[in-house]
């Protein structure tokens, strides 16, 4: 794909910023797994944001990560009012582009559209493989101007992999305003996932955003013994500011490991201790709640 002089530019600040801002948040294990954030302005057209995600891909991908996730909607831009003007089927032309990037950077692609089947529209999230798989979640609890125009999804699914290396990876996905419902980090930790990535499109930003944020995904992260990774869209054009943002929470303590709250296009790194994840997820663990959850009760009369 050749870039335009707009990408261009993001490619150079891209590389600036990560020479300048290296990844903090370390695992001393042979099973660390360094994920990538992006925060994007996703206001200019799907040619530019997928050239934008090309150009962020290449850089995790050369700081090693293998997982990169953009924001809710950050191929189409959240264009909720006239879904049928962005709207295209999966697999389809972006995903394809998608699949080729995560093939060619060696990077697991997390990146948002609005998805068309039928004379239904959903806010979805594709995951593009290294092996050219693609698949995809379609964001499950939509919000009241949402459900004007889209359709909710009907399934939780997670996803797995491996890694060059040989690790074996199970993620999942909560887009933006999913993740006020503490059911489905459950539902996702009880299927194996590892981290919940939680693209957003926000127009609350900054330390606000942060702030929101604290209220429930560290709980999401402790009581589920898992990961939970958010990031945010940037909306220049927008009325209500340039939001942005993007954390990272852990399993012991509900804060975060690592999280920024700038109103700029970057990414945020963080590598995770897959090794202790999976000794606090063994059954005799005394921090795995879910091993004792009663779940006769809570269906019962």
């Amino acid at each position: 794909m050749k870039y335009s002089p707009a990408t261009r530019l993001v490619i150079a600040a891209a590389i600036l910023l990560l020479s300048a801002f290296g990844p903090t948040c370390y695992a001393h294990d042979s099973q660390q797994f360094r994920i990538a954030l992006v925060q994007m302005d996703t206001g200019q057209g799907r040619r530019q944001n997928l050239e934008k995600i090309e150009s962020f891909a290449v850089v995790a991908g050369r700081q090693g990560a293998q997982i990169i996730c953009f924001p809710e909607m950050s191929i189409t831009g959240y264009a909720i009012d006239r879904p049928h003007a962005m709207a295209e089927v999966v697999p389809g032309p972006s995903s394809k582009t998608l699949s080729n990037i995560a093939v060619a950077n060696r990077i697991i692609v997390l990146a948002g559209l609005i998805e068309k089947e039928k004379d239904k529209y959903f806010i979805t999230q594709v995951v593009a493989f290294t092996d050219g798989r693609i698949e995809s979640y379609r964001k499950t609890h939509l919000g009241r101007r949402e459900r004007r125009t889209l359709g909710p999804g009907e399934s939780l699914p997670v996803f797995r992999a491996k890694t060059d290396a040989g690790q074996e990876i199970c993620f999942a996905i909560g887009i933006c305003y999913d993740m006020h419902f503490p059911e489905i980090a459950t539902v996702f930790s009880l299927k194996g996932a590892q981290i919940i990535f939680s693209p957003h499109a926000s127009p609350l930003g900054g330390e606000r955003r942060l702030e929101v944020w604290n209220r429930y995904m560290g709980a999401r992260a402790y009581d589920n013994t898992l990961y939970v990774a958010a990031c945010n869209h940037i909306d220049h054009a927008g009325e209500k500011g340039q939001a942005g943002g993007a954390a990272v929470w852990g399993p012991t303590t509900g804060k975060p490991l690592q999280h920024q709250v700038i109103a700029e296009e970057n990414i945020l790194f963080c590598d995770l201790d897959l090794a202790s994840l999976k000794r606090m997820r063994d059954p005799t663990s005394k921090v795995f709640y879910l091993k004792d959850r009663r779940e006769s009760l809570y269906f019962g009369n």
